[in-house]
Order: structure tokens, then sequence, then C-alpha cells
């Protein structure tokens, strides 16, 4: 089979916080993904991941009074519990303090550095702890320390002890360091990278953000630090072992670690999943990945990914998520409220996935309750009770029907998810529902089961409804597993999870079946209250 590997990632996450909605959003895209990818008939790999080795972690573990490491197997656990309570499907949870990390970072910093692509150097600057990064001038913001509200840097206003110079992504002052560090050489990659954007135009999605990254790489780029003097904790740079390697040069390559050390118990044991068909990224971090990723990874003699998509920001309340202002949603308590099926639609089906918007829990509910509640599940209600009048206590129906509009629906969805479009997979697929209800109003088959004559008339329009069902289902399938799953098992349409999880989809979209209700069923998609 051509192409028969997919490989996926979700952002790194930071280790010093429990993921909260904003980063279950991330997931839950790359989850439905490689759902889709895999039961399409690719052999999936699906990795995520906590970033360890960063200062911010450190002084988490000292706040807390804890030792590193005991502090850091605590959250990497934390992290995993929120994965597996949303039934997020990964096949490699790395750390980036483990072994076989450590391994390969050395590996490729030593390679770099046989490249003649890092140097060392005396730097002096401004240093975000919270963005690793060190800042420039125009990177930053002024802050009125009392009202916390932020504004451009001019000529007009100064600094006074009320008024000072803050990150914008974290309203924090930044560190003034002075201390000797190694550097990439970024610079050197710059025709390097123009080239490859123009060879690959959909390197970054959306384009607007590709766009920004190529103005950005036009305009100048710098060289970049790649270590810590002041660190002790972290990979140990193999030319300096007085250096550890700064965040992003050993974050980044876990997307490689994973597909040449793969964990014993959760990897796929091949090293051809590199390399990375999809990274999916905040945009926040979109010129390390799109800009600084490449580079080193050509540095290294490493293909390139070959997609990142880029996911936008929400706000809560139009404010933005803060555990200070106390408007942070924890996923699991919100899936546990509601539903993990809720959160899911909500999050892939308000907005594109490139948008910022903000979050509504009121909203959030009136979509499950059209959508899933109403436009589907009252549909499949309709045939379940009609079914089981037309044959008193059990309906068995097989029919050969070819239909344009179930064709189209299949094809266009296949290149929708394809394109990684799910919002549009799920416009797709409720819309059809739509023109599906509004058959079955036409056909009315709760009136023509009245007639003996035309029980044949309504078997026919029952079997199209569920037909076309079976279609949608199969649609929704990687958005909403365990809810379908048990759809198609009450259709007695028996194995399709396992067949689906054996990538069978081909084969089961254009099969011809026989549906057998025996039972009214209990409501899959009950509404909730407002």
């Amino acid at each position: 089979m051509k192409n028969d590997k997919f490989f996926i990632t979700t952002p790194i996450y930071y280790t010093n916080g429990i993921p909260h909605i904003w980063h279950s959003y991330s997931s839950i895209i790359a989850d439905s993904i490689a759902r889709y990818q895999r039961i399409s008939g690719k052999k999936t790999k699906f990795s995520t991941w906590v970033d360890e080795n960063s200062q911010k972690a450190i002084g988490k573990a000292q706040e807390l009074g804890m030792e590193t490491m005991s502090y850091l197997d605590m959250m990497a656990e934390k992290h995993k519990a929120v994965w597996d309570w949303l039934k997020i499907e990964y096949s490699d949870f790395i750390r980036t303090t483990e072994d076989r990390h450590h391994k390969l970072v050395r590996e490729v910093l030593q390679k770099s550095w046989d490249n003649w692509d890092i140097y060392e150097w005396v730097y002096e600057g401004m240093y975000c702890v919270w963005c690793e990064a060190f800042k420039k001038e125009e990177d930053l913001v002024y802050m009125n320390k009392t009202t916390k509200k932020t504004f451009p840097i001019t000529k007009e206003v100064e600094l006074s002890d009320n008024i000072c110079k803050v990150c914008p992504d974290h309203l924090v002052e930044p560190q003034k360091l002075k201390e000797k560090n190694y550097f990439f050489k970024l610079s050197k990659y710059g025709d390097f990278l123009l080239n490859h954007y123009k060879n690959n135009p959909n390197f970054v999605i959306p384009q607007d953000r590709f766009n920004e990254v190529i103005a950005f790489v036009e305009r100048w780029l710098e060289d970049f630090s790649i270590s810590r003097e002041t660190n002790k904790f972290g990979i140990h740079l193999p030319f300096d072992e007085e250096q550890v390697a700064y965040v992003w040069y050993d974050a980044l390559f876990n997307y490689v670690t994973v597909c040449k050390s793969p964990h014993p118990n959760q990897g796929i044991k091949s090293e051809n999943f590199w390399p990375t068909d999809l990274h999916v990224v905040g945009k926040d971090i979109i010129r390390f990945h799109a800009i600084y990723w490449p580079a080193m990874l050509a540095s290294a003699w490493y293909e390139l990914p070959k997609q990142i998509l880029t996911t936008w920001f929400f706000t809560v309340n139009w404010q933005k998520i803060s555990k200070s202002i106390g408007n942070v949603i924890d996923p699991v308590e919100f899936s546990q409220k509601y539903s993990k099926d809720l959160l899911t639609l909500y999050l892939l089906s308000s907005f594109n996935i490139w948008q910022d918007w903000d979050f509504d829990e009121k909203q959030a509910i009136l979509t499950y309750n059209a959508k899933l509640a109403n436009n589907l599940w009252n549909l499949v209600n309709r045939v379940v009770v009609l079914a089981l009048k037309l044959q008193n206590n059990s309906w068995v129906l097989e029919s050969k029907i070819s239909d344009v509009k179930a064709e189209n629906f299949i094809k266009n969805n296949k290149k929708l998810f394809n394109d990684y479009n799910l919002k549009a997979v799920l416009d797709e697929s409720f819309s059809f529902l739509d023109s599906l209800n509004k058959f079955a109003d036409e056909k009315q088959p709760w009136q023509i089961i009245k007639d003996p004559e035309k029980q044949e008339e309504t078997r026919e329009v029952l079997y199209t409804i569920a037909e076309w069902l079976r279609q949608v289902w199969l649609a929704l399938y990687p958005f909403f597993p365990e809810k379908m799953a048990e759809m198609f098992t009450k259709l007695w349409l028996q194995n399709y999870k396992e067949r689906l999880e054996n990538w069978e989809l081909e084969k089961i979209l254009p099969e011809n079946v026989i549906f057998e209700i025996k039972e009214k069923w209990e409501a899959l998609f009950s509404r909730f209250e407002v």
C-alpha cells in the first residue's frame, strides 16, 4: 500500500501545570486525525509528551519543597491521567528526562557541532523563563502593575515603580542575563528555508500563518542560543559538559526520539515513521517549529516534517485563560459534568482550527443538544421505533441501494479529513443529517406504515435512512468512537469496531449490509439543560 504509515504529534506540553482545556483541544485534534488515519488503513503513530528540562519546572519543584525528579514524576502521571481519562489514544508518551531522549539529543548536538553549525559566544539580554527564550525590545510591552493592563512601548511612556516591561504572553518581567552560551547558526539556513517553503507550499497550515513565517525569514534570521551556563538540570552538551542544552534544542528532538527509540511498552518499533506527517502546535510556538526546527534537522541530516498545523487561542468569557483570573477550565471536570462527546463536538465544530474565539459553556450545550441529541438521535430513534412496528418485535432488511448523495458524502469527507479540516467534516456530516431528516419528512414513513399495502415502501424508506445513518456514523467515528460503535452494535452490524480498528474503513463503506433491530434503545445522546 502506498503511504501506509502516518505519524502525528501533539505540542510539547510544559510539565509545571496540569493540562487545561486549551491543551486538550490540541490533543483531541491529533487524536481524531490519528483515529481516522488508523481506520483508513495506515499504520499510525501518535505521540504526546511533557517538556521537563526547563527552569520553570525546577522553580515549581522548589516552590513545593520537592526534589526535582519527584516533582516531574508526579506531574508526568497527572498529564497521562488527563489524556487517559479523555481517551486520547496515543501510542507513545515521552518525557524529555528519559535516557533514550538524552542519548539522541547528545548525538544530534554532536552532529551539528561537527557540521560547524554551533559556536561559543558571550550573550547579554533579557530572558523570559516562561517562554524559555531571549527577548528583544520589540518583543516586549509595557504593563501597569496595578491594573495588569498592557500597552505598546512608546517614547511617551517611561518606566516607573508602577510601569514595567513584560513578556506579552506571560505578563512577567524578563530576567537580565549575561553568560557564556553556545549558539546555533540559524542565519546560515535562510536560503535553505525559503527554498523549502517554495517547494512545499502547504508546509504550514493555515496560509496566513505560513505567510508570517516566510516574511520573518525574508526579513532577517538571527542565530539563537542552544545552551545555558547557569542551568545544571538537563541534557549536557557532548562538547562542553558544563553547559546544558537550551530547552527548544532539547525538546523538539523528542519527535525523532520516539521514532528511533520508541517506548518498549507503547511505541511502534519502526524508524520508518520519520519524518512526521503532521505536527499539531499552538500559534505561539509556530516560529520554533517552522523556522528553528527545520534548520536544526537539516544540520543533523534528518528529513523535515511534512506539515505543521497551527491551532488558535481561545479566551474564556473574553479573557485570556489564567489561573490568577480563575477562568481555567479543567477538561476532565468539564467532561464529567457533561460528556467527552460534548467537549469534542464544541471544540472541533464551533470554529476553524486556525481561528481565535471565545469558549462559551452555554453555547457548548446548545451545540450538543442541536446536533447530537436532536438532529442525530431523534432520527435514529424514529427508525428504531418504526422498524419495530413494521415487524412487531424484530426488523430485518437486506437491500442494495446505490445513491449519488451518499457517494458524494463519502468522497467529500475523505478529502476534508485528509486536509485536516475537522470542522468541515462535522459540518458536512450534520448537513447530511439535515437532508436526511428532510427526506424522512417528505416520505413520512410514520404515515405510510399504517397502510398494509405500503409495507414494502416503508421498508425501503427505513432502509435508505438506516444506510445513510451508517455512512454518517462512519464519518463521525473518529470523533465519537464509543457512541458510534454502540450504534453499529445495536443495528446488528457485528465486529464493526474491531474491523475499523483493523484498518477496514475502505472495505466497510461500500458494503451492502443487513440491519436488525430487536428492541427499543435507551437514548445514547441525552439533552442537557442550559
